[in-house]
């Protein structure tokens, strides 16, 4: 919390000394202890949720990202899907009319034999 040299912390236990006196100073530094501890605890557990808070942000923002992607593949995959899908069905037709031509050659071989057998 802040910086303080051994200089210092003497000066000061000599002042609380000389103010409070030799026989309350050592309940006075337990409950200052007590407080600097409270306060550190208070200090780290404000830090961890607020670390906490950015890496739920940080998720929140890649599913975020991700959830596009998918998106943006989905789309991808419809159109590839009507695509194939076309092309299917132009092979579709081509072929029954190709079998349409095929039938009707078989038709026209099959009258002339007869016509011949005649």
């Amino acid at each position: 919390m802040f910086d303080a040299g051994f200089l210092e912390m003497l000066l000061i236990g000599v002042i609380a000394l000389l103010v409070i006196g030799p026989d309350r100073l050592p309940g006075i530094a337990a409950k200052v202890g007590r407080w600097v501890g409270k306060a550190r605890a208070f200090v780290a557990n404000t830090r961890s949720d607020i670390e906490r808070e950015l890496r739920t942000e940080e998720m929140r923002s890649l599913l975020d990202k991700q959830e596009s992607e998918i998106r943006e593949l989905r789309d991808i995959m419809q159109d590839r899907t009507r695509g194939v899908r076309k092309e299917m069905e132009e092979a579709s037709e081509q072929l029954k009319s190709s079998g349409s031509q095929v039938n009707d050659s078989l038709n026209q071989m099959v009258d002339s034999v007869k016509t011949h057998e005649k």
